[in-house]
């Protein structure tokens, strides 16, 4: 069966600042062009594999500072309007390899690396000035003022950083915006991530409990892990199956407790002292309590949380003093900062807050962090779905994978661990020949299936 074309190049174009009228069209010449999506990254990276048999390179005269603007259009869509995947222009950063792929030696393959040129930007200067108020408007002000960004906040919650003043201590642009970002609280201490879709122009800026409250955009036609029905539903399934198939899942290191454990993000102590008036204060950490504060929001469903098991209790050892039975109940690690208060009279310092519970947001952020980092998996699936639905690193996505149960009559089909509704953390798209593929990390934070 001859397979249909997921995309095509409208526009695929190298230009130069220092040659303006020399425009390179390398829609013919593209074997290969891959974009990078992370949480934690505010821009689009990626490489592309350019044949040149012309010798565009040798007249252009690659410096690292020249333009790929970048229009894919879908060949999926149903309407006869072109639907525009991307619309976009990168900066050539470098050249990572030249092989040579003819054996007469007149042919090149150039693989560039590429990113969004507001990254490079940012690299192009230091900041140090005081800011104040709240993260997320700081935050804001940051990408705005410095790299020309707007951030879209619909993706966020509040944040409980507020009514502080402090430097930041010349840093790139970006560099103190994402510094900010992994500051940056909800109420119940959930983190912020500052990062960048290939879907829009804009920046976002989301939070872990809008992400978590959102539906799966593929919740009606889940993408399904059945190896041996994979080829068979590529060649001659309906186009929904063939675009949900699962091409690979891999899973490594999930649920290490001790890295959780060790990192204090379980049970831990958070000392404070303050040196205008020399007290120092200490409050605990527990996971358990955190989870239970997470699940009454409506965020987790403390029955089926895979981040951690409560049930555990420490062995009754002789004439040893383990301080607790259950892990959330010990200190495995002790935090402590020093401030100063007064220092900026009626707002805090950026390190200083108003209550020894405010402290222990920083611990609460970094507990969600290591949940995120407890059950991550690898999966490959077709890209069509993703360009339809404007799916994205933060959006949920629906995967169902059967369970090593070989009995047919078992009540449940789907495996509990590797099935249900995952949070994407980060993004492979590779655009080859015909074909769009996107490779993710995931993550979820329940045990089980979803079937509503």
């Amino acid at each position: 069966m001859e397979r249909q074309s997921q995309f095509k190049y409208k526009v695929a174009e190298i230009t130069s600042d220092r040659l303006p009228d020399f425009i390179v069209d390398v829609r013919s010449l593209i074997v290969e062009l891959v974009f990078f999506e992370n949480l934690d990254k505010p821009y689009i990276s990626g490489q592309v594999i350019i044949s040149d048999d012309q010798g565009i390179f040798d007249s252009l005269g690659f410096s690292g500072t020249d333009r790929l603007h970048i229009k894919m259009l879908s060949e999926m869509s149903k309407t006869e309007s072109e639907e525009v995947v991307m619309d976009r222009s990168f900066l050539l950063t470098g050249i990572d390899n030249i092989v040579k792929s003819s054996n007469s030696g007149n042919s090149s393959l150039y693989v560039f690396s590429f990113m969004d040129e507001h990254a490079f930007v940012s690299k192009t200067k230091n900041i140090s000035r005081a800011i104040r108020d709240d993260l997320s408007t700081e935050i804001i002000k940051l990408c705005q003022n410095e790299c020309g960004k707007n951030v879209d906040i619909s993706y966020a919650g509040e944040s409980v950083q507020s009514n502080f003043k402090g430097i930041i201590p010349y840093m790139h642009p970006l560099e103190a915006a994402t510094w900010l970002t992994n500051k940056a609280t909800t109420s119940l201490g959930m983190p912020f991530f500052l990062y960048a879709s290939i879907h829009d122009q804009d920046l976002r800026l989301a939070s872990l409990d809008r992400m978590l409250s959102e539906p799966a955009w593929n919740k009606q036609i889940p993408f399904i892990f059945s190896p041996a029905n994979t080829q068979a539903q590529e060649e001659i399934g309906s186009i929904s199956h063939q675009y949900f198939q699962v091409q690979s899942m891999k899973t490594s290191k999930l649920q290490n407790t001790l890295n959780q454990l060790m990192s204090g993000g379980i049970g831990s102590l958070y000392t404070v002292t303050d040196i205008s008036n020399g007290r120092t204060t200490a409050q605990h950490f527990s996971l358990e309590s955190l989870l239970l504060k997470s699940s009454e929001q409506g965020f987790i469903n403390y029955a089926k949380q895979n981040v951690y098991d409560a049930s555990y209790k420490t062995p009754d050892f002789v004439n040893v003093n383990i301080e607790g039975d259950h892990l959330h109940n010990t200190n495995a690690k002790i935090f402590h900062s020093v401030v100063s208060r007064g220092v900026y009279h009626d707002k805090k310092s950026i390190h200083d807050e108003v209550s020894p519970s405010m402290f222990l947001k920083k611990i609460e952020n970094l507990a969600f962090r290591n949940a995120i980092f407890k059950n991550m998996m690898d999966v490959t699936v077709p890209g069509p779905g993703f360009i339809a639905s404007g799916g994205s690193v933060g959006d949920k996505i629906r995967i169902n994978v059967l369970n090593d149960d070989n009995n047919p009559e078992s009540p449940d089909q789907l495996d509990a661990l590797k099935s249900g509704d995952f949070l994407i953390y980060n993004t492979r798209h590779t655009f080859r020949d015909t074909r769009h593929d996107v490779a993710m990390t995931v993550f979820k934070l329940e045990k089980g299936p979803n079937i509503d």
